[in-house]
């Protein structure tokens, strides 16, 4: 897994390097938090790179993250979905053409995989113990196409079985 740095909007502020310096230095990916299918999910190789992108972003009061880039991922990366503990599906994204991203709005190939139990663990491990990447606008459909598992579906059958197990006085049971 990557590190990770949240940035909120600090339009005054310039680049302290402090958020690249956080995640182990360039090369690093710096994303918008408000960003969909690849887009506002930039590549910097130098700390001057990175503080013109971050100072930019910035100008535009945009929130960001600012991501360890991991050369040895060769351009993939593993994406599972896990709903209440279970993991319901996982996927490999791939990119093509040079494009370090992998998403498959910017051209990436999606096949499903099966995990090890040694990941599963690990995933199931990381939703209580911290945000791996914030999205504001997850997009379903790669996932959905690769597994033929309709998340969207899993999702909704969760949430109303967490309603339904609702304490007295609002309380959501764990």
């Amino acid at each position: 897994m990557s590190e990770c740095h949240t940035q909120a909007s600090q339009r005054k502020h310039r680049t302290s390097g402090l958020e690249f310096d956080a995640v182990g230095g360039p090369p690093l990916v710096v994303k918008l938090l408000q960003g969909t299918q690849g887009i506002g999910v930039v590549l910097v190789e130098s700390k001057s790179a990175a503080r013109s992108v971050i100072d930019a972003f910035r100008q535009l009061e945009a929130n960001i993250l600012v991501q360890e880039f991991i050369k040895e991922a060769d351009n993939r990366d593993v994406r599972c979905l896990i709903i209440g503990d279970e993991v319901v599906a996982a996927m490999e994204r791939v990119s093509t053409g040079g494009e370090f991203r992998s998403d498959l709005h910017r051209g990436g190939t999606i096949h499903e995989i099966e995990l090890t139990d040694e990941e599963i663990q690990t995933a199931r491990t990381a939703t209580k113990a911290l945000v791996l990447e914030v999205n504001s606008s997850p997009g379903i459909e790669g996932i959905e196409t690769a597994t033929n598992v309709d998340v969207a579906g899993l999702m909704i059958d969760h949430v109303e079985a967490q309603l339904h197990s609702q304490k007295p006085g609002g309380q959501v049971s764990a």
